[in-house]
């Protein structure tokens, strides 16, 4: 399956303590995401769009986590993100 960020979706970042603050200007949304969730989003901001692609991306951004773990929490982290509008799948 391919992803995208929604049409509308447009992302401000800011990191703090450990944590992404993330503000969707296309839903006024504001998020506190994890560094798995916040990987996610940047991944798909960067081009990334397979789910492989992603998990790759944040495989390496959060430098080389146990990857049987990390495949399930992206899996959550894009559901999510897609009930929120933020994500959809792509054709």
């Amino acid at each position: 399956m391919q992803w995208r960020l929604s049409r509308q979706t447009s992302l401000h970042w800011l990191h703090f303590d450990g944590a992404w603050c993330v503000f969707d200007e296309g839903s006024s949304q504001t998020l506190i995401a994890d560094p798995v969730l916040a990987g996610t989003l940047m991944a798909l901001e960067s081009g990334c769009q397979t789910g492989e692609e992603i998990e790759q991306q944040v495989f390496e951004d959060l430098g080389n986590p146990h990857r049987p773990t990390l495949q399930p929490q992206i899996h959550d982290a894009l559901s999510f993100l897609n009930s929120l509008g933020l994500v959809e799948s792509a054709p």
